[in-house]
């Protein structure tokens, strides 16, 4: 199954766990998982478990617009795109979350 989700909270609010959990239960049952990095949740970046769920198999891609306002660079694990790619991720997947 191919699940999206959206993260757009700050680190501080604390869905990153939730997050993180959710997503790796999902890759041990098999599931496809496309995390979306949008507004504060861009600020995920700097985590190391964003890292090691791209080399896991995860697909995250990362707001550009919101990495650039706050400065953010990648150590090339993600991918910076558009709100059209979210756009995708929400229709291409079978279930989709949003922490925002």
């Amino acid at each position: 199954m191919k699940i999206g989700i959206l993260l757009s909270t700050h680190p501080e609010k604390n869905d990153g766990p939730r997050v993180r959990h959710l997503a790796e239960v999902a890759m041990a049952n098999s599931d496809e998982i496309y995390l979306y990095l949008l507004d504060e949740g861009a600020r995920f970046l700097k985590e190391d478990w964003i890292h090691d769920l791209v080399d896991r198999g995860a697909t995250v891609y990362t707001c550009a617009y919101a990495a650039q306002n706050r400065r953010l660079s990648d150590p090339g694990k993600t991918t910076f795109c558009g709100l059209v790619v979210l756009t995708q991720v929400m229709e291409g997947c079978e279930r989709f979350l949003a922490f925002a």
